[in-house]
């Protein structure tokens, strides 16, 4: 009988302490879940108040400093157009001496050492440099008139390109010129492109004076303009005393 009443009580205490485990267990998985969900509720605002903050004031910097950027963007490029133009009519001269180069490079081909396809080459190259040449100068000088000089010596220059030929006297074949005679008409071409830079440049104020012959008759030319001047003042103040 004690036995069994034992057991009983055995039984019933071990009843308990589950029954009170498992209701411990309930509550603090109860009372985690709650904790957790007002973390979760105290972070969610806060981070979502922050996100826009931090955004906007990357954009206002990213603002800012594309805006300076910009600045001093444009700056260097009016310093750069305002230092190119300001030289244009140096650069005519390069262009002068680039066309001279060229006709030596066509009295090379003209005594076999320099192929078609070497001259050509080269040409290409003096017909682009004359493009941005005549974008250079416009910019400087916008005129129209000037415009189609420079279109008209581009033009001088493109027929150069060899081999250059002639029609026959029928009119139905193209004739090849040999080299001495396609050396007379680039010599007549180029010595035309050459004449519309010297216009240009001298109706500019400038000295189109670009090889040693020409430096020196420049300046033979100053001198007597200077002597011609003085002479003129010196017979102006003999007439006033007369």
């Amino acid at each position: 009988m004690i036995g069994i009443i034992a057991v009983v009580v055995l039984l019933g205490m071990v009843i308990t302490a589950y029954l009170i485990t498992n209701t411990i267990s309930n509550q603090m998985g109860e009372i985690y879940a709650a904790l957790l969900e007002r973390e979760l509720k105290n972070e969610s605002p806060s981070s979502k108040r922050e996100e826009p903050k931090v955004s906007t004031g990357v954009e206002k910097k990213q603002m800012s400093v594309s805006g300076v950027n910009e600045d001093e963007l444009i700056k260097k490029l009016r310093q750069v157009i305002d230092e190119k133009v300001q030289r244009v009519l140096d650069e005519a001269k390069h262009r002068k001496e680039r066309l001279l180069m060229l006709l030596d490079v066509a009295r090379g081909y003209t005594l076999g050492y320099i192929s078609e396809d070497e001259y050509n080459a080269f040409l290409m190259k003096v017909l682009a440099e004359l493009d941005e040449f005549k974008k250079l100068w416009l910019a400087r000088f916008p005129s129209q008139k000037d415009k189609e000089k420079l279109n008209q010596l581009i033009s001088y220059v493109a027929r150069t390109k060899l081999p250059i030929t002639v029609k026959s006297k029928d009119g139905k074949n193209a004739i090849k010129l040999p080299p001495e005679e396609a050396l007379i008409r680039i010599t007549s071409s180029i010595n035309s492109a050459v004449s519309i830079l010297d216009e240009m440049i001298s109706s500019r104020g400038g000295n189109p004076a670009v090889t040693p012959l020409e430096t020196k008759l420049s300046q033979e030319c100053e001198k007597l303009r200077a002597k011609v001047e003085k002479l003129e003042r010196q017979l102006e103040e003999c007439q006033t005393l007369t």
